[in-house]
């Protein structure tokens, strides 16, 4: 048996379509565990949310049963204490579920549901795969004979090669069927070897970019973006997870042609382009690395702002417009939206005439009690660091109040930057760089193009140091 949090089953993601008047009809013979509770839940994403419950008789007997077919998927038996085991549901669902002794996948069988006995035997065949597997790897860890661990290694990659070339023949034997489509999905790709032999001077690069050019092209061969089955396992999102975030090179130039081109794949099905629409959109929107806002803007270009979510309401199309709108003019790679403020000795500076090798661009409020510490930590650990490296700092203040501001300036003892700000309000840089907390900082090279933005003073120095020594 296995861990798993669960989830009572209210308002979920989707809704369960009633298809057709058929029902389901599951017997337990639970010999074992009699007088307990068991759930019958559905996978969606990495959590199980319950769709029924029954309470075994003294003999361990019991019937999950309803009037409307369930969704095809992987399913789990609950029980109290957090245990469970997985069940592939097709299309029959008329089936029998003995257990004669808890604890074990390999006391379990299946009658009835062809595609659910499939699967066990499946399960069963991979337990007894990776147990041996483990069995080897520990083998060659606790011995230096290197034909032992060569042949322990070649008894892995032989184990590895019978469970793929079972997949296949499984997959051929039982075609269209949720099964399949489970198998399929969960097969990762094994890219050929290096065209070029190993003593080659170039032989790692060339086998990198190889490898990542074929994973990039053929890791979610095995997931038909039309079929909406595979929502209900977790397998969709741990590979959508695992291509976006750790496959693919974590830039927007190399993301956005791989998310354009899923989402295109997956618009046939409803419920598939919903799912991996939000999916993205909220990978991008919580990721971490900077530049990501790009994806963001993406997703809401193709899919929101031409009317194809057809799951949100007006609010949520808004709010996203919104912010794509926010996001558009300041994203990395793009030319910083020019700006003229004034000092103030009332002259006029332009932040794209400034001649420096690159600028800083920090946007603050003079009464903000973080910045009263950044400020002066900015200029002394990046400014006075810099000092002799033609770099500029264009600080713009946000307050209204201009003797509080030239007050600040003295005392912070900031001179030297230039100084800036709007009191009219005439240069919207709080939309042209979606100015929403201080202290803001962007950074930009000499042709005053975005090569990072908010940014700590600490990653600013490392980013500067870096570009430094290009």
């Amino acid at each position: 048996m296995k861990q798993l949090n669960i989830f009572l089953l209210s308002t979920l993601f989707f809704a369960s379509a009633v298809v057709n008047a058929q029902s389901y009809k599951i017997q337990l013979e639970w010999e074992e565990m009699g007088d307990s509770t068991v759930f019958l839940a559905h996978y969606f994403d990495t959590n199980i949310f319950i769709n029924d419950t029954i309470v075994l008789n003294k003999g361990g007997k019991g019937i999950f049963e309803g009037d409307s077919l369930l969704d095809q998927g992987l399913y789990a038996f609950y029980q109290s204490g957090n245990s469970y085991f997985d069940v592939l549901i097709g299309k029959d669902q008329t089936f029998k579920v003995i257990n004669e002794q808890p604890g074990s996948v390999d006391n379990i069988e299946i009658e009835g549901a062809e595609q659910s006995e499939s699967f066990l035997r499946y399960q069963k065949k991979i337990k007894a795969s990776s147990s041996e597997k483990q069995r080897l790897i520990k083998e060659a860890q606790n011995t230096d004979d290197q034909a032992r661990i060569q042949k322990a290694r070649q008894r892995i990659n032989a184990l590895d090669q019978e469970i793929r070339e079972y997949i296949q023949k499984e997959v051929e034997k039982y075609p269209n069927t949720m099964y399949a489509a489970f198998l399929k999905a969960v097969e990762s790709p094994s890219p050929p070897e290096p065209e070029v032999p190993e003593n080659h001077p170039k032989y790692d690069s060339i086998a990198w970019f190889q490898q990542y050019f074929y994973n990039r092209d053929h890791f979610l061969d095995g997931i038909d973006f039309t079929d909406k089955r595979i929502i209900n396992t977790p397998i969709l999102h741990s590979k959508l997870k695992t291509y976006f975030n750790s496959v693919l090179i974590q830039h927007p130039d190399s993301l956005k042609p791989q998310v354009i081109k899923v989402l295109k794949a997956s618009e046939p099905s409803k419920r598939m382009y919903q799912y991996v629409t939000q999916f993205l959109l909220n990978n991008y929107t919580q990721s971490k690395v900077m530049g990501m806002d790009a994806l963001f803007v993406a997703i809401a270009d193709e899919v929101y702002l031409k009317g194809k979510a057809f799951w949100a309401d007006s609010t949520t199309i808004q709010k996203i417009a919104e912010e794509a709108y926010l996001t558009r003019p300041n994203l990395i790679g793009k030319e910083a939206p020019e700006l003229v403020m004034e000092t103030p000795e009332g002259e006029y500076v332009s932040l794209h005439s400034l001649p420096s090798e690159f600028t800083v661009l920090l946007f603050y409020e003079y009464d903000c009690g973080h910045c009263k510490t950044e400020i002066p930590a900015l200029y002394n650990d990046v400014y006075m660091k810099y000092l002799n490296n033609n770099i500029e700092v264009y600080a713009v203040n946000m307050n209204d109040d201009k003797d509080k501001w030239t007050q600040f300036i003295e005392d912070k003892e900031i001179e030297g930057w230039h100084n800036v700000w709007d009191p009219h309000h005439n240069t919207k840089f709080r939309f042209k760089y979606n100015v929403k907390m201080t202290p803001l900082i962007y950074l930009l090279d000499k042709d005053k193009k975005i090569v990072a933005k908010k940014i700590d003073k600490d990653t600013l120095i490392r980013f500067i140091d870096s570009l430094l020594n290009e």
